[in-house]
């Protein structure tokens, strides 16, 4: 998740909320059929940001950066009006910076960092007749925005109502989250089991050294013990 906006550069109103807004990032590639004898690019890909709600992103976004590898022309492409993406081909896949801007200018940007895909398994996707999508779901948080910013977010409107791809869409990130939460707490619950277990082997490991300890002493004050009494003998011996 990424907060928005904990500082302004220019001191301004703020309003007392805290605003989420839920977006999706990532890309779309496909195969070309054959690589292509002038660039010897064999994929056509495109990198975006969107809202995850369908919301018109560009009520409070006034412009996305998507820096992409450096062999490309312009490779930090400067998007200002929706939908903001990127549309490209290439042969290899590389690590996409993606920039946000609000309309305000006093927000600071946001940035993500996503691995741009090209190749997969799936037999439809690598023989070309079917879209690969590599998309990832976070969330804008804006805690105390600004006045004006605040607005632009409570006013952003719909593009469209959901389609069934988009409920679909949000019934599997829904199902995600669930699953990531349980696996989460599986994971607490056993690195706390796995404490308990080392706390008490830690326990009885101290137990048991403070024990041989011990016997060690009183080994030693046994033997000092013995070792006074043949020196007082052997003494005897001779004065006899």
């Amino acid at each position: 998740m990424s907060v928005v906006n904990s500082e302004s550069v220019v001191t301004n109103t703020r309003t007392p909320v805290v605003i989420i807004k839920p977006i999706l990032y990532g890309n779309t590639a496909k195969h070309l059929g054959t690589k292509r004898d002038s660039d010897g690019h064999t994929h056509r890909w495109s990198v975006y940001i969107r809202s995850f709600n369908n919301d018109d992103l560009s009520t409070y976004v006034s412009k996305v950066q998507f820096r992409l590898h450096e062999t490309y022309p312009n490779h930090a492409r400067m998007i200002t009006q929706a939908p903001f993406e990127v549309e490209e081909s290439g042969w290899g896949e590389f690590e996409t910076q993606i920039t946000i801007f609000f309309a305000d200018p006093n927000e600071k940007p946001v940035v993500f960092y996503h691995h741009l895909k090209l190749f997969s398994t799936d037999p439809d996707v690598v023989a070309g007749t079917k879209e690969l999508v590599n998309e990832h779901y976070d969330e804008l948080i804006f805690q105390e925005p600004s006045d004006l910013l605040a607005r632009l977010l409570n006013c952003a409107k719909s593009l469209a109502p959901p389609t069934d791809e988009n409920l679909g869409t949000a019934k599997e990130y829904a199902i995600k989250k669930h699953d990531t939460i349980n696996r989460v707490k599986q994971a607490r619950q056993r690195v706390r089991s796995e404490i308990q277990d080392l706390t008490e082997r830690l326990r009885i490991t101290q137990e048991n050294i403070k024990r041989v300890r011990q016997r060690t002493m009183d080994n030693n004050s046994h033997m000092g013990t013995f070792s006074l009494s043949v020196h007082d003998n052997i003494k005897r011996e001779i004065v006899d």
